[in-house]
């Protein structure tokens, strides 16, 4: 039982539901309202084994535990030291978190998180709910609001309840924002509606906000696609309007969408612009193309819309192919819902077919025919994993299964209705009977049972959905519409709300309480490594949440390549390069033998793991007297792995000067923080100052004040020449992307802040 998850859940469906009443085109405040926090209590009993019985999600850590709760822990500490941190030195040497989306630096939606240090785990389970909530929540006011549907409520909480359910949200609950994008999606349309409906064009630009969050939600390749989809939407509305006898021109319309993507971008600029500059630096960007496929949906995975166990389900289940993850699943109930709005209303609805029939096209990747067409333009480049478009098809269908309980809401379709509902009777009745041989070629076993039982819920709810449609046709009762919404409710729940509910709790492992007493003992300043043997044992994202600097990063793959080359790369832990990294300490599977000459256990209490001891290592920064100019990474990367290299004695620097003298001198550090590092030097010859951090555009460096250049050196690390004497040496981490973002955001802000109205905000 989690009481603080549940009380916290409660006042964000609160706060959602008071927020309804206050955007435009409210017309039924109250009955909006109580729908907000109708989708509320389903999403608590979606959320059931998290709230009553102790589980967490997803199943096996995911990235959620294991690639960003380590930062949102370093994020929150600094936060709570008055600094908002900008560059995160505990991962990987070094990373400029604020370019990489994924860690959700510049994502509102973790703010909260960040006044927590350490962020508790109930805290971090109810910001995943949250984004879930998000999702049906837009849906639902998209549905009810966008002048283009203004369907009823029912219908609205129909459609609402299928997109937060589906498995795009299910299967990402590990990657929170993936799921916050896909949230943003319908806000996004609704955004386009306010844009193009408004009466200013300052009321005009606010229809930018949603776009901004869905940017900054973080996850590049999805909020690619829903800004793709939104820009699709825009451009439809503006040539289609609704018709209503009070639309501006064409060129105003088209002029009110272009201000609102303007606004978008420059909100969401102190993310993105940083996020473009990052990406030749990551490891993605040197995939050759040819290795940049296999995340491809599979159409044959279509069928799984209707039931969703029909190729297994989730990580842990999926037996069919390689796309173990993505489907189009948003519920049976919804699916027979879509058909019946399609064939009810097939204008209104020829678009959204379009839509999501492009969504899959895109999503199934080489296989199809739109994504080789821009396979190698910027940014779809870099984001190749095309099977994660496929939750635009889910946004379609959910939204055309709002647009069937429409249907049911309406007397003149109601010959279409009696068509509909003796359809799903036969059909219901043929698939219970046909289902054996439906998975007669499946593997034997679990996968094969598993199947058929789906195929045979999948057909006891149209039956149940027919029976509420011949009870709407001839009593034509509010509680039969309501049925319906209950149905694909307890269908979702029922199907979804174990997929990733995991009993252990996270960040749980063995307790080293010795080990890290014998580490946090040592006052020094160093890195600690894991020995790949131990990586399961005491994994660096948990020594980073300890607060140690380690040098593997969790797997992202937008990790900075230069270190992910260097340190994959060495032969051995005796080498030269090894030596450069500053890893004193090594942590090695039980009676693991150490690495090499000069490195050997220092404690060896802990039952599963030893602490081992590299008297090779360097010390975190120093100077050396000589240099090697290199022109290249390639170069340098060369030379620092040769074995003859001596990186105490000389430094290879790209660009950079020759040394050949000898000296002494001495390093004292004045300040090591996120943002900002200070030295106080003395030397007695011309030396190079080589600190063991990544070298990353962005950060600018000061010799008593006066700039000077920070050099790529040793292939991987940061270099500054200081000159004799005594000298202060100031590094700061403030890059002119950022900078540009903040001016264009703050731009963007300032126009908003001028649209506060003085009056109710007319319906649009």
């Amino acid at each position: 039982m989690r009481p603080g998850v549940w009380i916290g859940l409660g006042v964000v469906g609160a706060g959602l539901a008071w927020l309804t009443t206050r955007l435009p085109g409210c017309r039924q405040r109250g009955r909006d309202a109580g729908a907000v926090l109708l989708l509320t209590t389903a999403v608590a009993l979606f959320f059931w084994p998290v709230l009553l019985a102790g589980h967490a999600f997803p199943k096996g850590g995911g990235d959620l535990w294991g690639q960003l709760y380590p930062v949102w822990a370093f994020i929150a500490s600094q936060v709570r030291r008055g600094v908002f941190p900008l560059w995160d030195p505990l991962l990987a040497a070094g990373d400029p978190i604020l370019s990489e989306g994924q860690y959700g630096l510049f994502n509102p939606l973790n703010w909260p998180l960040f006044l927590l240090s350490p962020p508790p785990v109930e805290a971090v389970l109810l910001r995943g709910m949250v984004g879930v909530l998000l999702a049906g929540v837009g849906m639902y006011l998209y549905l009810t609001r966008s002048p283009r549907l203004r369907l009823t409520t029912p219908a609205g909480l129909a459609g609402g309840v299928a997109y937060m359910l589906s498995d795009p949200l299910i299967v990402h609950l590990g990657h929170p924002q993936i799921n916050d994008a896909i949230a943003w999606l319908p806000w996004s349309f609704l955004g386009v509606d306010w844009a193009l409906e408004a009466r200013s064009w300052r009321r005009a630009a606010l229809g930018g906000v949603p776009l901004a969050l869905m940017a900054l939600a973080g996850h590049g390749q999805v909020s690619l696609y829903g800004l793709i989809a939104a820009g699709l939407y825009g451009l439809w509305a503006v040539l289609a309007p609704v018709g209503r006898g009070r639309e501006l021109p064409f060129p105003l319309r088209l002029g009110r969408l272009a201000l609102a993507g303007m606004v978008g971008f420059a909100l969401s600029a102190p993310m993105t612009l940083p996020g473009v500059e990052r990406l030749p630096w990551t490891v993605r960007s040197l995939m050759p193309r040819e290795l940049r496929r296999g995340y491809e949906f599979l159409p044959a995975l279509l069928a799984d819309s209707l039931a969703p166990y029909l190729h297994g389900r989730g990580v842990e289940g999926t037996w069919f192919g390689v796309n173990r993850v993505e489907k189009v699943y948003v519920g049976a109930v919804a699916l027979y819902l879509a058909v019946l709005g399609v064939l009810a209303r097939p204008r209104r609805a020829l678009f959204w077919l379009g839509l999501g029939g492009l969504a899959v096209l895109f999503a199934v990747g080489h296989q199809g025919p739109l994504y080789p067409l821009v396979a190698d333009w910027p940014l779809f480049a870099e984001s190749w994993k095309t099977a994660r478009a496929v939750f635009i098809a889910a946004f379609s269908l959910a939204l055309l299964a709002g647009l069937g309980g429409d249907v049911l809401a309406c007397d003149a379709a109601r010959w279409r209705t009696r068509g509909w509902t003796a359809a799903l009777v036969g059909g219901g009745i043929v698939l219970w009977i046909a289902a054996p041989v439906l998975v007669a070629g499946f593997p034997a076993g679990q996968p094969a049972e598993m199947a058929r039982l789906s195929l045979r819920l999948s057909a006891l709810l149209a039956l149940g959905l027919a029976g509420l449609g011949w009870a709407w046709l001839r009593w034509r009762q509010q509680w039969t519409l309501a049925g319906v919404v209950a149905l694909l409710i307890g269908e979702l729940v029922a199907t979804g709300s174990l997929v990733e509910a995991d009993p252990s709790p996270p960040l749980a492992g063995p307790d080293h309480g010795g080990a890290l007493a014998f580490l946090q003992s040592d006052p020094g300043w160093f890195r600690v490594d894991t020995d790949p043997t131990a990586r399961h044992l005491w994994s660096p994202e948990v020594l980073q949440v300890q607060g140690f600097e380690t040098l593997q990063g969790s797997g992202d793959p937008l990790a900075l390549y230069p270190l992910e080359q260097f340190y994959w790369s060495l032969p051995s832990k005796t080498s030269a390069g090894y030596r450069l990294l500053g890893i004193k300490y090594i942590i090695v599977a039980k009676g693991e033998p150490p690495g090499g000459e000069g490195i050997w256990p220092v404690f060896i209490e802990d039952e599963v793991v030893d602490v081992h001891l590299n008297t090779l290592a360097l010390p975190r920064v120093w100077l050396v007297y000589r240099t090697e100019p290199a022109e290249d990474f390639g170069e340098a990367f060369r030379r620092v792995l040769s074995p003859d290299f001596r990186p105490e004695e000389v430094a290879v620097v790209e660009g950079g000067p020759r040394l050949e003298g000898e000296g002494n001198g001495t390093i004292e550090v004045g300040r090591y923080s996120p943002n900002e590092v200070v030295f106080v030097v003395h030397t007695d010859a011309p030396a190079l100052l080589v600190l063991s951090d990544v070298y990353y555009p962005g950060w600018r460096a000061e010799v008593d004040r006066e700039p000077v250049p920070i050099y790529r050196t040793d292939a991987t690390f940061r270099g500054v020449l200081i000159p004799p004497g005594d000298h202060r040496v100031r590094m700061r981490f403030f890059p002119r992307s950022l900078q540009v973002g903040l001016a264009l955001a703050a731009g963007a802000a300032v126009l908003l802040a001028l649209n506060i109205p003085r009056h109710p905000t007319p319906d649009v």
